[in-house]
């Protein structure tokens, strides 16, 4: 009868130490809902040249599904003087467009610079500055 009851508490013991030890190495994942940068996944992302007049030429930045359909202007606001200087690349996670841009001034380039935002188009912002005489395209990794 000894050897029952010190058996039931040595099991009992290790029952309780593997239930706390899957306890501590329990992982959770939160899935965090950002409306505001929605991955584009199945979508192109393209550079179009608008040409007014070819002193007043400019980049837009546009989405579209695989086969040309659903295009979408990504309107990106920049400083003034700022204008996207042509393609864009998407970040892995594809909430991220890195772009080149150049700075004018009465009609000459005055910078250059490297500038990321959101997909669609909010939060832009320089991440790498240059001079009058460099010319940023974006290219990411995976």
């Amino acid at each position: 009868m000894k050897k029952v009851l010190l058996s039931t508490i040595v099991l009992t013991a290790f029952s309780c130490s593997l239930i706390l030890f899957q306890l501590s190495c329990k992982k959770v994942a939160v899935a965090a809902s950002d409306q505001t940068s929605t991955p584009q996944v199945g979508k192109i992302v393209y550079s179009k040249l608008i040409s007014p007049t070819n002193s007043n030429a400019y980049f837009e930045i546009w989405t579209a599904n695989y086969d040309g359909t659903n295009q979408q202007k990504i309107s990106i606001t920049l400083p003034t003087g700022v204008s996207i200087s042509g393609d864009a690349k998407l970040s892995p996670d594809h909430k991220i467009l890195f772009f080149g841009a150049y700075t004018f001034k009465s009609g000459i380039i005055t910078k250059s610079a490297l500038y990321a935002c959101n997909i669609d188009g909010t939060n832009p912002h320089e991440i790498v500055s240059g001079t009058q005489n460099e010319s940023f395209e974006a290219n990411v990794a995976y």
